[in-house]
């Protein structure tokens, strides 16, 4: 017996859908682009590379600004140089040296018009520093990200970066111990590096964790929005509906 030969089946996938699906696919790739550039960060932070980082990963714009946790923010290429990288402590030639910030649970909102795109990430990590004539000392270095991107000649760069401090503490002693009664060598928070100059910018939010305060919404994660106007920058004070004041 011979089968007869099944007809065709024809598709036929309206303009629209092809069209939704295009910016379906377009929206993706753009995540992932986004999440390869703080992937990409976060290794050449590891490398002491803020130099190449500086030149290879954030905007053209002059209107940059990157804002590390208790010091307040810098705007600009010249302020960033100066600070991020010139007076970088621990350049790559630092023996000892080891830093290491992942990204994780990231949440990423493109804008409708793909001009610009926000991100949230919790960075759990680790530092060691070399300390004088003494041994390096290791920490526990746990943060998070906010990070406002820009689209520049099809690619997307970091426009603003906030770095916010949920705990740093000595490997072998508590969040709260160190919380409660913070090691002499430690910087007092708020204070810069040597050679850093004074920040333009006044401290957007940074909660790093102590037992009399209770949690923040911190940084807010994205929502989508359609274009920058509609929206508001990591570094700048935002407080969510979703916020918890702190009990009195």
């Amino acid at each position: 017996m011979v089968n007869a030969p099944v007809p065709a089946v024809t598709t036929t996938i309206a303009t629209t859908d092809l069209e939704a699906i295009l910016r379906r696919l377009t929206r993706l790739e753009d995540e992932k682009e986004i999440e390869k550039l703080m992937a990409h960060r976060a290794y050449l932070h590891s490398a002491g590379r803020h130099d190449v980082e500086h030149q290879e990963m954030w905007s053209k714009r002059e209107d940059i600004i990157f804002e590390p946790e208790d010091w307040g923010g810098w705007t600009g290429h010249a302020a960033m140089e100066q600070n991020y990288v010139k007076a970088n402590p621990f350049p790559p030639s630092t023996k000892g040296l080891m830093i290491e910030h992942t990204v994780t649970t990231g949440i990423i909102e493109i804008a409708d018009d793909r001009q610009t795109a926000k991100g949230v990430w919790i960075s759990p990590g680790h530092e060691t520093f070399p300390m004088g004539d003494g041994l390096p000392k290791p920490h526990w270095s746990w943060g998070r990200y906010g990070v406002d991107f820009v689209r520049e000649d099809g690619q997307w760069k970091i426009w603003h970066l906030h770095v916010l401090t949920t705990f740093r503490t000595p490997f072998d002693k508590s969040w709260v111990e160190t919380a409660i009664s913070r090691p002499d060598y430690l910087p007092e928070e708020g204070t810069a590096m040597p050679g850093m100059l004074p920040p333009d910018r006044a401290v957007s939010f940074n909660q790093p964790y102590h037992p009399d305060k209770n949690p923040k919404y911190q940084p807010v994660p994205p929502e989508p929005y359609k274009s920058w106007k509609d929206t508001f920058s990591c570094v700048d004070p935002y407080t969510h509906p979703r916020e918890v004041s702190q009990p009195v």
